[in-house]
């Protein structure tokens, strides 16, 4: 029973040691200001990114993918067949994808991607179009490309990349 409330103290004693409060103040000094703190924190920041521009994402455990939105642009049709479902939003946001590894090895995967419009709501995404980006490992040195296809009203889309365990990664915002 000693052995049992030891073992509970001396796990229990460090996390609770964190949970007390502080004294210090958080309120900036007399004459001080509180923009600096706030700019620097904007600095390092990382830049949003953009169509056209390579970014690397951090996809866990050392592996690190350099994903590139080529061209981002509303459609009409994301399939030349006949049976292919029309745009329940008037239009397709067609994403065309190039997935690189920079290190370690990561897999293109459509559903790493997720759009919404400008009021915050999730845009369904399309997997029955032509030339989708196949759901792959991409090893240092290989390249995938494809499209990736959300039925969306047309206007300002913010752009989510998640990895394999659904944690966002890097974001943008596209205005085709």
């Amino acid at each position: 029973m000693k052995k049992n409330l030891a073992l509970i103290a001396l796990i229990a004693v460090p996390l609770l040691a964190g949970c007390g409060s502080s004294t210090s103040s958080s309120a900036p000094a007399a004459g001080g200001s509180s923009a600096a703190p706030a700019a620097a924190a904007a600095e390092t920041k990382a830049a949003e990114p953009t169509v056209g521009t390579p970014f690397t994402a951090d996809m866990g455990n050392g592996n690190v993918a350099k994903i590139t939105i080529v061209s981002a642009k509303f459609v009409d049709k994301v399939s030349a067949n006949q049976y292919a479902p029309a745009a329940k939003n008037g239009k397709f946001l067609q994403l065309d994808v190039l997935w690189e590894t920079e290190k370690g090895t990561t897999s293109s995967n459509p559903m790493y991607f997720e759009a919404k419009d400008a009021d915050g709501r999730k845009a369904d995404m399309t997997i029955v179009g032509d030339g989708i980006i196949g759901s792959s490992k991409v090893a240092v040195g290989d390249k995938n490309r494809g499209f990736v296809d959300f039925d969306v009203a047309p206007g300002p889309i913010k752009v989510t990349i998640s990895n394999p365990i659904l944690q966002p990664v890097a974001s943008l915002t596209i205005t085709p």
